[in-house]
C-alpha cells in the first residue's frame, strides 16, 4: 500500500512538473479591415521571454490559430494589413495612426477564446480558462479606477495600488505574478514587493518567474535594513568645488540620480522638492548627482525645476563612479541615509518617499 501511495505521489509530481496549456484562437475581422495575416506573439517560457511569433492567414474574415505552451501566457495579436503596390513591405495600422490598441487583441492563452474586431479595429473578447478571466477583470479595474483620474495620465502609484489589490484577489494565477513585473524587472522596492508576495500563494511563490527575483527581494530587504554603510564618495558640485557624502553624516540625506533629459525625473522633481520643504528642518537633505554630459542643460534643467539643494555632476553619465558604486542601472533613482551613515531607503518615489520620511523624522 506505501509503494502505491509513493508511486501516486510521484506520478502527480512528475504530471505537475510536465504541465501543459493547450490555447484555440478563433478571430473574426470585418471586410473594412484589410488584413491577410494574425500574428500572435508571446513568451516561450515562465520567465517571461523569449517571445515566439505564430502566424496565420485570414481568410473571408477569419483566422484560427492553436498551440501548446508551459504555462497561460499573455499574448498579443496583431492584424497585419499589406501596404499599397509600390510601398514595400506589411504594417500595422496601430502603429501608424496613433490608437496603439486598433487592430491588436491582449489575451492570455489559455483555452478557447474567441476574437472579433468592430469596424474601428478594437478588439472584443469571450472564453477562456481562468486566467483570460483574470485578466479581463484587471482590465476592467483598470477602466474604473481610472475614470478618478479626469483624464490624466496614471502614474506608478496607480498600478501600485492596483496591482497590489489585485494580487490579493487573485492570489493563484499567473497573471497576478506577470503585473508584478512592473515592480521586480529592474530595482526592487521591498516595502511594494514584499507584500504581494507574501499575498501570492505557495504554487506561485514557487513559479519560475518568481523564484528569478525572490532572491533580489531580500537582497534590497537587507540593503535598507540599516545594516549597510553607504559607499562615500566625492564628486564636485557646479562650481567645481568638491563635496563628499561625509559632510552630511549626522543628517539624514537623500542621494537623487537623475538627468536633465529624463522625463520621469523631471516629473519627480516636484514630489522631491516637495519633500524637501516639509522636512528641511528636520534634519534632512538632498544631493543630486546628475547623469548629464552637457553642463548648460544640467544647470538649466536645475533652474527650471527650481531646485535648491547642492547637485553634483562629473559628466560620465552612466560611466560616473558614484553611480556604478551605488549600483544604479536607471533613473530616477535615489538612495536614502541615515545620520549614522547606513541605508535606509532605495528607490522612494511619489508618497513613498514622504510616508518613509514621516516614519523616520517623527
Amino acid at each position: 500500500m506505501k509503494k502505491l501511495l509513493v508511486f501516486t505521489i510521484l506520478c502527480f509530481v512528475a504530471l505537475s512538473l510536465n504541465a501543459q496549456t493547450d490555447y484555440t484562437i478563433k478571430g473574426k475581422v470585418p471586410s473594412t479591415i484589410k488584413a491577410d495575416i494574425a500574428v500572435m506573439s508571446y513568451p516561450t517560457d515562465e520567465k517571461g521571454g523569449p517571445w515566439k511569433d505564430d502566424t496565420t492567414a485570414i481568410r473571408n474574415g477569419e483566422f484560427e490559430l492553436k498551440g501548446t505552451i508551459g504555462r497561460p501566457q499573455m499574448g498579443e495579436l496583431n492584424l497585419i494589413i499589406p501596404r499599397p503596390e509600390g510601398s514595400g513591405g506589411r504594417r500595422n495600422q496601430s502603429s501608424e495612426d496613433g490608437n496603439n490598441m486598433k487592430n491588436v487583441a491582449i489575451v492570455y492563452l489559455d483555452g478557447n477564446i474567441d476574437i472579433t474586431f468592430d469596424t474601428d479595429g478594437m478588439a472584443s473578447c469571450t472564453g477562456g480558462g481562468r486566467e483570460e478571466m483574470a485578466w479581463r477583470d484587471y482590465e476592467k479595474i483598470c477602466t474604473e479606477r481610472s475614470k478618478a483620474l479626469n483624464g490624466e495620465a496614471p502614474g506608478i502609484e496607480f498600478f501600485e495600488e492596483i496591482i497590489t489589490d489585485f494580487v490579493k484577489k487573485y492570489p493563484d494565477n499567473y497573471v497576478s505574478v506577470d503585473l508584478m513585473d512592473l515592480f521586480t524587472q529592474s530595482s526592487i522596492q521591498p516595502d511594494i514587493v514584499e507584500p504581494m508576495y507574501n499575498a501570492l500563494s505557495k504554487r506561485m511563490q514557487n513559479s519560475e518567474k518568481v523564484l528569478g527575483w525572490v532572491k533580489r527581494l531580500e537582497e534590497a530587504k537587507l540593503a535598507v535594513s540599516g545594516n549597510q554603510t553607504a559607499p562615500e564618495f566625492t564628486l564636485n558640485d557646479a562650481g567645481g568645488e568638491p563635496v563628499s557624502l561625509a559632510s552630511y553624516r549626522g543628517s539624514y540625506v537623500l542621494i537623487d540620480f537623475w538627468a536633465s533629459w529624463c522625463v520621469p525625473c523631471r516629473a519627480e522633481n516636484p514630489n522631491v522638492l516637495a519633500a524637501y520643504e516639509k522636512y528641511k528642518d528636520k534634519n534632512f537633505h538632498v544631493l543630486g548627482i546628475s547623469l548629464d554630459t552637457e553642463k548648460d542643460r544640467w544647470l538649466k534643467a536645475v533652474a527650471e525645476d527650481k531646485l535648491p539643494w547642492k547637485q553634483l555632476c562629473d559628466f560620465k553619465a552612466d560611466k560616473s563612479e558614484v553611480v556604478q558604486l551605488y549600483g544604479i542601472s536607471s533613473i530616477p533613482s535615489n538612495v536614502l541615509i541615515d545620520p549614522n551613515g547606513k541605508i535606509v531607503g532605495k528607490n522612494l518615489r511619489g508618497k513613498d518617499l514622504h510616508n518613509r520620511l514621516a516614519e523616520l523624522l517623527k
